[in-house]
């Protein structure tokens, strides 16, 4: 069979396991100069019949291995994709009977013998901003590890692509127990570098106990607490990370809730830590 010919068999071969559901491997994102990442196409315009992009971090160095979710807005068929060392990414050519498509962006890190699957923001489309391919599209990402979210706060933890910390009494006796209205100085102090690479900063907050702490830049902490007395003097809390009266120490580490794996829309999940009066 003729070469050409075996390409376009191919090519159609792929087009029709889009449609149907199969779900496809996408081409080599490849290291191509422009705008959308990929192989072809001049700088700055998109492939026809292609959604491409670039992942960036917070501080602007593309993010390589993230995976990309591409899947019709309403029919069956995901089509995969990766950034390359450069943060690019393209498709291979989609379905365009099957527009509009959504995308998504994941990074998975293994940090501290934790498996996370973070989802990327969009750069600036919101999450799930749905599009049609036909002309070619662009659609870049951003890696955050703080700041508010593109989804609603809620008492999960999804409002924010940071971390959120709720504290919990240890003890029910009122003689043992924080009050929920009290005043606590929170200390968070990086262990090694945040879960992006990035360095981290002493983190110092108060907040009463019914409240969690929200936002807090992805990472390995040294956590401390204290009571903030009405005289303005504090009381060192100890903490855990479990409810149990033996776990209370002085500190105790921290390692955000998050998700395992990918597809999901959410960000972290809210981390609990356990106080009670030394």
């Amino acid at each position: 069979m003729h070469k050409r010919t075996q390409a376009l068999l191919l090519t159609l071969s792929l087009v029709t396991l889009s449609a149907c559901g199969g779900a496809v491997p996408a081409a080599d994102p490849g290291t191509g100069s422009g705008t959308g990442g990929g192989t072809e196409g001049k700088p700055g315009k998109p492939t026809p019949n292609t959604v491409s992009g670039r992942v960036l971090d917070v501080r602007g160095d593309p993010v390589p291995g993230v995976k990309l979710i591409i899947e019709p807005a309403m029919f069956r068929g995901t089509v995969f994709t990766s950034t390359g060392t450069d943060g690019k990414y393209q498709s291979i050519e989609l379905n365009p009977a099957t527009n509009p498509y959504y995308v998504s962006a994941y990074k998975e890190v293994n940090y501290h013998d934790r498996q996370y699957c973070l989802r990327m923001a969009g750069d600036p489309e919101p999450y799930k901003d749905a599009f049609n391919a036909s002309a070619g599209v662009i659609r870049n990402f951003r890696w955050k590890i703080s700041g508010p979210s593109d989804q609603t706060n809620d008492n999960i933890g999804s409002g924010f692509w940071g971390g959120s910390l709720a504290l919990l009494n240890t003890f029910t006796d009122p003689d043992e127990a924080v009050d929920r209205s009290a005043q606590v100085e929170v200390t968070l102090v990086p262990d090694g570098p945040l879960i992006d690479g990035s360095t981290g900063t002493t983190i110092k907050r108060v907040t009463s106990v019914d409240k969690a702490l929200q936002d807090i830049p992805v990472g390995y902490y040294t956590l401390t607490a204290a009571l903030v007395n009405a005289d303005g003097s504090q009381t060192p809390l100890s903490v855990s990370r479990t409810n149990t009266e033996e776990s209370l120490r002085p500190s105790a580490k921290v390692l955000f809730n998050g998700y395992d794996s990918c597809g999901h829309s959410g960000t972290l999940v809210k981390t609990y830590f356990w106080i009670a009066r030394p």
